[in-house]
């Protein structure tokens, strides 16, 4: 098995690297257009194969592709990778806006059984287990609660991350994490209806360090969720309210690669190149991008 990682803009490239080896995959491969110190530090701990451009990755010949770079990349790296052959899957953040959105649509076109695109969290073993205990059951309410550390994103080399205008900023890098774990856990449809951003004092966020979004499902369930950018660790709580009782999930991060999903989210790219369907159609992918894009909007328009 070869994987080719196209760009390494964040984080996730270089635990997917780790996992890979941890899987047993020995040949990888890498390209980033816009910071060869950090393509060079991949290279240096993963033992990868450098390219010089997407062509010669390609060329190659990955059979998956794991696609991290900036978001102005994303959709020309996409058709690419798909033009090419084998499994793609986009790492978060897949859009930052609408725009770029509709680019990634028109570059994934009718090729939605090679492409992937989750966050690891949906793969985590506590969100699967609360989305089988309320198997058959009705909600009447879920709150879900993101945590997360944004010194990093403030720093130079991670600074795009944080503008609303490149990255997404907090309200979108985050709050997908928070949709997508509800998305996974309820299996509906949702509608943000409104929110509201704050930055804390003296931060050196362009974004926010902190969101509330409400929303309702499609079947009427009310929904609130809390983004926190704050601090150097990061938690995720979801609690989901029956008629009869109240189901609560808590991830900490501890041993994260398995408690936080990215084992098992790599497990299910590394299926689909020996043939199985991708776990999470694009249809729910893009609506679950489009709810965060919206939700962000909604909240920073309403401070």
């Amino acid at each position: 098995m070869r994987i080719g990682f196209a760009g390494v803009a964040h984080s996730h490239p270089f635990s997917d690297a780790r996992n890979a080896r941890a899987l047993g995959v020995e040949e990888l491969a890498v390209w980033d257009p816009d910071d060869r110190l950090r393509r060079g530090r991949f290279v240096h701990e993963w033992c990868a194969v450098e390219h010089d451009s997407l062509a010669g990755l390609l060329d190659w010949r990955p059979d998956v592709v794991i696609v991290t770079p900036r978001p102005h990349r994303v959709a020309t790296v996409v058709a690419s990778v798909l033009d090419h052959g084998g499994v793609c899957f986009l790492n978060k953040v897949p859009a930052a806006n609408p725009a770029g959105l509709a680019d990634l649509d028109s570059a994934i076109g009718d090729r939605t059984e090679r492409f992937l695109t989750a966050s690891v969290l949906r793969f985590a073993p506590a969100v699967r287990a609360l989305a089988a205990d309320l198997d058959g059951l009705e909600p009447i309410a879920a709150h879900v609660s993101v945590r997360h550390g944004i010194d990093a994103f403030t720093t130079p080399e991670r600074r795009w991350q944080d503008d609303p205008n490149d990255g997404g900023g907090t309200a979108i890098s985050m709050g997908l994490h928070a949709w997508e774990m509800l998305d996974a856990i309820l299996d509906r449809a949702m509608t943000p209806l409104g929110g509201v951003t704050a930055r804390l004092p003296d931060s050196r966020t362009i974004s926010e360090n902190t969101a509330a979004f409400h929303a309702v499902t499609a079947d009427g369930v009310p929904v609130t969720v809390d983004v926190v950018g704050a601090g150097s660790g990061e938690s995720y709580e979801v609690t989901v309210h029956t008629e009869s009782d109240v189901h609560r999930m808590t991830l900490d991060g501890a041993d994260h690669y398995r408690t936080l999903g990215y084992l098992d989210c790599l497990r299910a790219v590394l299926a689909m190149a020996d043939g199985a369907p991708a776990p999470v159609t694009w249809p729910r992918s893009r609506a679950i991008i489009e709810t965060t894009l919206s939700a962000a909007q909604l909240a920073r328009v309403g401070n």
